[in-house]
């Protein structure tokens, strides 16, 4: 018996490191090691280990570290990086103000001799403990329901914060924000709005810069999860409200005074239910248009801002310009404009094949002049005629339209209508032609 175990041994102990080296083979052909990088957050301990009264740390290198994991295939695949957890233990921090980095998987299989730590420790700085008093601007995002706009917001805590943090991040401070949403509120609300804060940069502060901050009101209270309470008042939006303005004055010696229009002729406003019923129906622009020893049409701009800056809990609707153009029509005396429908002209020569377009598009001013001051023309008296046939050819055109009028009435000037001409697409003339 014993011949047969010690027999050949050395051919037995051959067949056994070959067996091993094929085993070694197939395993590292089937579940290869591999490595693989995660980024992961630190996150502290002991903060206050390292801080006084008065001093603050705040981190100089990144806060995520990456981490090379090297291990079999299968293992591998089935991490992620909320496996991992990486801690910057403050009471470690060393004379180079350096914290050293351990970390640990939740997945057994993987020791901490197969995690590479890139960078191995995270640096900080003790600067001294800054506080300053900042405004809070409020950011408002999404639309109320149709017919209402915000109106009024007011931070209930008071339009300040005090925020406390170390002394090269308060400098860094440009705004601090309040981020309400409003969409489709239709009544008053007083929302919850997580602050904000921008640096000098234009950049937002990130989560773990807002950790490193202290904010509180006014009075000196910790906020909680760095949020204040917004009271939100909505106003209604009125719209189409008609403007009106006073002409005083009189035009010079053989004129006359032959009326205004304005553009916009009315404005959408929004305001609380006692400011918008003060109000009325119209608002009356703040200056008088004077037509005083006037001989000729004029225009006056106004602007509405100084007006309803004087109104309370009033203002011009979302989108809406504040400006206003007043036309002043001045007629010499005996002299009457008519507007005349474009539906009314009669048409002659209209070209088939020719797409045209009309300016003005409804109406054309015809300036008439009575031989009698006291006769007024009526409009059914007018009449008007215009050739197309020059719109035979692609082109803009300026077309005189002729005038009929009756006795004792003289046109004061030539009345022309602008068209342009050009060719109608291919598919319409196809369409034409079917019909």
């Amino acid at each position: 018996m014993k011949h047969k175990w010690t027999g050949n041994l050395s051919l037995k102990l051959l067949s056994l490191v070959v067996a091993f080296l094929i085993w070694l083979l197939v395993v590292n052909t089937d579940n290869p090691v591999q490595s693989k990088l995660f980024q992961v957050e630190i996150q502290l301990m002991n903060e206050d280990s390292v801080t006084e009264i008065d001093k603050v740390f705040d981190v100089v290198s990144d806060m995520t570290v990456v981490l090379k994991v090297t291990e079999r295939r299968r293992v591998i695949n089935s991490l992620s990086r909320d496996d991992f957890t990486v801690i910057a233990d403050m009471e470690n921090l060393n004379e180079m103000d350096s914290v050293p980095l351990t970390v640990t998987c939740s997945n057994s299989a993987v020791t901490w001799d197969e995690i590479e730590v890139s960078p191995p420790s995270m640096k900080v700085r003790l600067e001294q403990r800054k506080q300053s008093e900042f405004v809070v601007n409020i950011s408002q995002g999404g639309e109320p329901a149709d017919g209402y706009e915000v109106g009024n917001t007011e931070v209930v805590q008071g339009k300040t914060v005090l925020i406390a943090g170390p002394e090269s991040t308060i400098n860094r401070i440009n705004q601090v924000m309040a981020d309400i949403k409003v969409n489709n509120i239709s009544s008053d609300q007083r929302l919850t709005a997580p602050l904000r804060i921008i640096d000098k940069d234009g950049v937002d502060f990130t989560a773990a810069q807002m950790s490193r901050l202290q904010i509180k009101d006014s009075d000196g209270v910790l906020l909680s999860e760095n949020a204040v309470m917004v009271d939100v008042s909505l106003w209604k939006v009125k719209n189409s409200v008609p403007l009106e303005v006073e002409v005083t004055g009189t035009p010079a010696d053989g004129y006359r005074f032959a009326g205004i229009t304005m553009v916009p002729s009315a404005v959408n406003l929004a305001g609380t239910d006692r400011a918008l019923a003060v109000l009325g129906d119209n608002l009356i622009l703040k200056e008088a248009i004077s037509v005083e020893g006037a001989t000729e049409d004029f225009t006056q701009d106004f602007d509405l801002t100084e007006l309803l800056e004087g109104i309370e809990e009033i203002r011009l609707a979302k989108d809406s310009s504040p400006s206003v153009t007043v036309s002043v029509k001045i007629e010499k005396t005996g002299d009457h404009t008519i507007m005349l429908p474009l539906s009314n002209l009669g048409i002659v020569n209209r070209p088939e094949n020719m797409s045209l377009t009309f300016s003005p598009a409804d109406e054309i001013a015809v300036i008439i002049r009575a031989d009698n001051e006291s006769d007024i023309i009526q409009l059914s008296d007018v009449k008007g005629s215009i050739d197309l046939a020059v719109c035979a050819e692609p082109g803009t055109y300026e077309i005189p339209v002729q005038i009929e009028l009756p006795e004792g009435y003289e046109l004061v000037s030539d009345v022309k209508l602008v068209v342009t001409a050009a060719e109608q697409p291919q598919e319409n003339k196809t369409e034409d032609a079917g019909e």
